[in-house]
């Protein structure tokens, strides 16, 4: 049997970057509402200060702040009350010495008020007449213009998978469209005389297609556009036919299972007759070894034949195919988690291990409140989707590395 001539995950991952070097992420300008999710493909710059005009955080009185210097309930401050800016209004008036004005939250602050004097500390004991029983201190209870966001500062960078809050952003400076990287469009085949769709009820020998669903929400989770899905047997020429119908509509085909040696496993052989270009066939990991990747010229897309087990497959797409689209869009890999590990495990030498784990807090010292993280290894074969679905995240272990120690500090990279 010929054996896998295996990369390194480094290695799989520079040979995909290379091969795909003509394969430009696109661009794309879409509405505010649509950006969800979507990784920004340039800078965002403010053209405008927000708020616009200094405002008032405080229902109370606008007034100069060192009025107030050396007031008390004992020593109160006297005021003339000489308007009312309402919210919805234009502050058209000036704050004189020894002057207030009654603002709302949100109001915008008059010329030559500094500060405001909340309305729990003042008291209209006549009309037009304000006694004040509390120092304010120069822009207290006040937000200036500018103050968050101004003008000419960028709010949202290159690379930044847009959240919730960039949408507010995006509504706070009136921004209507925004430029992101165009969602790379992704096919996903499985394959597998054993498969039945979730809705059949089981036959003997039969189990269900899990790889397909899980694919399928791997790559809409990280921003790409899945076009199809679909589930072939393993028959060479049903699979190459749905490779071939795949292959000037996607960017990327995710094919699991058949990427191995076995007696019907297809894919290499399929990918080979296609773009005659498959450059990985193997890669040195546990679990996700019988990985497959290839690279088709002429339809600018990239080939994935992924193991058939489902959290090796769902792995490998995390470490390889994701990793490969934050890349071409400059986005920065979210922060791993730093935590020690809750026990020892040992490692297969000479290739990297991918291990699940679910972390937990736990209190070291009682009654000192030092917490740590800990992550507890989730063991379980490469087959299993529960074990995955029961992880937080995954740490790598190093080719080199023989395991990892109790107590050990690593970083987890985390799966939400």
């Amino acid at each position: 049997m010929e054996l896998l001539h295996t990369d390194t995950l480094e290695e799989a991952r520079r040979k995909l970057e290379e091969q795909s070097q003509g394969l430009a992420p696109g661009v794309v300008e879409i509405g505010r509402a649509e950006a969800l999710g979507c990784i920004c493909a340039e800078d965002v710059v403010s053209e405008e200060n927000v708020p616009p005009f200094p405002r008032s955080t405080m229902d109370g009185y606008a007034i100069k702040a060192a009025d107030s210097y050396g007031t008390g309930e004992s020593s109160p401050g006297y005021y003339r009350v000489t308007g009312h800016v309402h919210i919805e209004e234009e502050a058209d008036m000036t704050v004189e010495a020894g002057e207030a004005v009654r603002v709302q939250t949100g109001s915008m602050i008059p010329r030559g008020a500094d500060a405001v004097l909340m309305k729990e500390y003042a008291e209209e004991y006549v009309s037009g007449k304000l006694a004040g029983y509390r120092a304010v201190s120069e822009g207290e209870n006040i937000i200036r213009a500018g103050e968050d966001i101004r003008a000419g500062s960028c709010v949202i960078f290159r690379g930044k998978k847009i959240g919730p809050a960039d949408i507010g952003v995006m509504a706070a400076l009136g921004i209507q469209k925004i430029r992101v990287c165009r969602a790379p469009v992704v096919t996903v085949i499985s394959t597998g005389d054993e498969l039945a769709g979730a809705e059949e009820k089981l036959m003997a020998g039969k189990i269900r297609d899990i790889n397909t669903e899980v694919l399928a929400a791997e790559a809409e989770a990280c921003g790409m556009a899945v076009r199809k899905t679909c589930r072939v047997p393993d028959d060479r020429e049903e699979i190459r036919n749905a490779v071939e119908e795949a292959l000037d509509k996607s960017d990327v085909i995710l094919l699991s299972g058949g990427s191995s040696k076995g007696e019907k496993d297809y894919t290499k052989q399929v990918f080979e007759e296609i773009s005659h270009n498959v450059f990985t066939h193997g890669i040195a990991i546990k679990p996700g070894k019988p990985t497959l990747l290839a690279f088709d010229p002429a339809s600018g897309t990239i080939l994935a034949g992924l193991p058939g087990h489902p959290m090796a497959a769902a792995l490998i797409f995390r470490l390889v195919i994701r990793d490969w689209y934050l890349k071409r869009c400059g986005a920065a890999r979210p922060l791993p988690c730093p935590a020690v590990m809750a026990e020892n495990v040992s490692s297969n030498h000479g290739r990297v291990s991918c291990l699940p784990v679910k972390l937990r807090m736990v209190k070291k010292t009682e009654g000192s409140g030092t917490v740590t993280v800990e992550a507890v290894p989730v063991h379980a074969k490469s087959g299993s989707i529960f074990a995955l679905a029961s992880a937080d995240g995954y740490v790598m272990i190093d080719r080199n590395r023989e395991g990892l120690k109790k107590g050990e500090q690593v970083l987890v990279e985390r799966l939400d």
